[in-house]
């Protein structure tokens, strides 16, 4: 169904007459309808469209006739079996590493079956981690435990708040039905390209904690996992065990689970991984920079109008840019109205973001504008990946004097091939602590800076205006996990019975929902054979 969206307030609220008369049906034979898919039609811009897709349940008669016609389409649904146990207790409560969304999804669902897993975090639950990262914007102090990448929510908590995912698995709806749980609007089932912001995930974040305490969960914050104590001798597959872990201040958990969720920026997990023996393979991720505009800009592109309208039934903007090259160059992670924010993870580097707010009311958007880099890119070796990345953020953090200021160019410039010693858009860069005018081509690799001219003037002739209008800061180069921790189809380690790892950090996934899958899928398949814990 269509509708101008001049009239989604007026109309809105009388649906089922709307369906009644497309339908061509009768008040009484129509049981019950749920909006189920809302996305917004430009193709006729400055005239807009909302497009409605329903479920409806219909009395048996009519739904016939009508799924004849190929007016209705039967619902079919895939369906996971997710709770049928053997009834096995575990020995000990289950260890969760990270409270990212792979991590909190995992956890919600052990707890809510009796297993009472420990959550590990090595930054501060969301009230303090918003205190410290507003204290670093500040004062340009670095907590190398509690920072935008680390702590309670993972990452994700200081992003755009995405639920944006091309996953089919009927999982999907289970990650949306706990985050609604946690306080997430209803209508993120139905939104084309939902997001919550970062204001609206620390919300959720915690009332997601709160259940799983409730349910007998432990969150133990403020301390890094450290190591393994290992089983020295293996199974009869070969396959070694784990007694216990250490954490960073000595403490020791007696555990015969562990689930490594770390997120993607968790680097020194990674290397005692790979120092102890656990399976690694490097993996393509994607480097380059944001890019800024004025949110009108992108406005009046997108919708061929910026007014009250738009402002108030639409909000700002997104878009969706790629170019098919040498390497790929693409958008990422655009956020509507947001801003530019600090993402490094440990001293000495500088690492970009993008995150905006629930209501993406921010004068400037800006998105990570990115080229895919490979194997052939990094050095031998699992770490070779992360090795390449941390080249990048270490040469930015020396252009930056040790300052913390993130690289700075204007778009043109850089398309120019020259330096920006001088700001020429009409905007202020949102990043702060602040700014270092330079050149990308002092941190990033030549035939990356050549893909990004490339895919820059390919998006200029799709949004005009977008390099003249644009200005970039960066690096970015979290843009996914730059290492593959080796699992089985039960996301099992490879040569390890009951060490497990999800979410984007193993090398998995990429963003909230599907990061939420592989947690769900992984705590489904574990519930197949315990429904408790001894101790």
């Amino acid at each position: 169904m269509k509708l101008e969206i001049e009239n989604e307030t007026k109309d809105i609220k009388e649906l089922d007459k709307l369906l009644l008369t497309k339908l061509k049906i009768q008040k009484n034979e129509l049981l019950s309808w749920k909006l189920t898919r809302k996305s917004l039609d430009a193709r006729k811009k400055p005239t807009l469209y909302f497009l409605l897709q329903f479920e409806v349940e219909l009395k048996e008669k009519i739904s016939l006739i009508l799924a004849k016609k190929g007016i209705l389409k039967p619902l079919t649904e895939k369906v996971i079996e997710k709770t049928a146990s053997l009834g096995e207790k575990l020995d000990k409560r289950p260890v969760i590493v990270g409270s990212g969304p792979s991590g909190l999804m995992c956890a919600y669902k052990l707890a809510e079956k009796g297993l009472k897993p420990i959550i590990i975090e090595r930054g501060a639950p969301v009230e303090e981690r918003v205190e410290a990262v507003n204290e670093f914007v500040r004062t340009g102090e670095f907590n190398k435990k509690t920072n935008v990448a680390f702590g309670e929510g993972g990452a994700g908590t200081f992003s755009d708040g995405k639920l944006t995912t091309r996953s089919k698995s009927p999982l999907v709806k289970d990650v949306l039905e706990i985050l609604i749980k946690g306080g997430a609007d209803e209508a993120i089932t139905y939104i084309n390209n939902p997001h919550l912001g970062t204001d609206g995930l620390r919300e959720i974040v915690v009332k997601i904690r709160e259940m799983i305490i409730n349910k007998g969960g432990t969150f133990i914050f403020s301390k890094a996992f450290k190591s393994f104590d290992i089983i020295d001798e293996s199974d009869s597959n070969g396959a070694k065990g784990v007694k216990g872990i250490y954490l960073d201040d000595g403490t020791y958990i007696e555990t015969n689970m562990v689930i490594l969720a770390i997120g993607h920026s968790a680097k020194d997990t990674i290397r005692y991984l790979a120092e102890v023996g656990i399976p690694l393979e490097a993996k393509p991720y994607s480097v380059g920079f944001r890019i800024e505009h004025k949110a009108s800009l992108i406005n009046m592109n997108q919708y061929g109008r910026d007014d009250e309208i738009t402002e108030k039934l639409l909000g700002n903007s997104e878009y969706y840019l790629t170019y098919k090259g040498d390497r790929g160059v693409y958008s990422f992670c655009m956020c509507p109205g947001g801003v530019v924010v600090p993402s490094n993870s440990f001293d000495g580097e500088i690492v970009t973001n993008g995150m905006s707010y629930k209501n993406r009311a921010g004068k400037q958007s800006n998105a990570a504008i990115v080229a895919t880099v490979g194997i052939d890119d990094f050095n031998e070796g699992p770490l070779g990946g992360v090795e390449f990345q941390e080249e990048i953020e270490r040469k930015a953090f020396n252009l930056s004097g040790g300052s913390l200021m993130a690289l700075g160019q204007n778009a043109m410039d850089f398309i120019e091939g020259k330096g920006s010693n001088e700001i020429k858009v009409d905007f202020k860069p949102s990043y702060l602590p602040g700014i270092k005018l330079g050149d990308f081509r002092d941190v990033l690799p030549i035939d990356i800076c050549e893909e990004l001219v490339k895919g820059l003037k390919d998006f200029d002739r799709k949004i005009p205006g977008f390099i003249a209008g644009g200005f970039l800061t960066g690096p970015e180069t979290r843009t996914s996990s730059p290492v593959r921790i080796l699992r089985d189809e039960n996301a099992m380690i490879l040569g390890y019975n009951k060490i497990y790892a999800i979410g984007e950090g193993a090398g998995y996934a990429g963003g909230i929902v599907s990061a939420g899958i592989d947690g769900l899928k992984l705590a489904y398949t574990i519930l197949k054979k315990y429904n408790g814990v001894n101790n």
